[in-house]
């Protein structure tokens, strides 16, 4: 378990999943290009700056999915 690299108070908790090799390699070629953020004047490693990403697409996800329920809830 670690803590949120932004300095939250969020405890987090490691997850083992699985992607392909292409999908491994594009992720790590997106963060040596620059192409996935990384926090001004971070340097992360590239483990990290991945983890970074993942969370951040669930969060949108969740965040997507939160809107749509109020919507169905307005609907009603």
């Amino acid at each position: 378990m670690g803590m949120d690299v932004f300095g939250g108070n969020e405890e987090l908790v490691e997850v083992k999943f699985q992607i392909s090799k292409d999908q491994k390699a594009w992720l790590e070629k997106m963060v040596k290009e620059g192409k996935i953020a990384v926090p001004p004047g971070g340097s992360l490693s590239v483990g990290n700056v991945i983890s970074m990403f993942i969370r951040a697409l669930l969060h949108n996800a969740m965040e997507q999915q939160a809107a749509m329920a109020r919507e169905e809830d307005d609907d009603e």
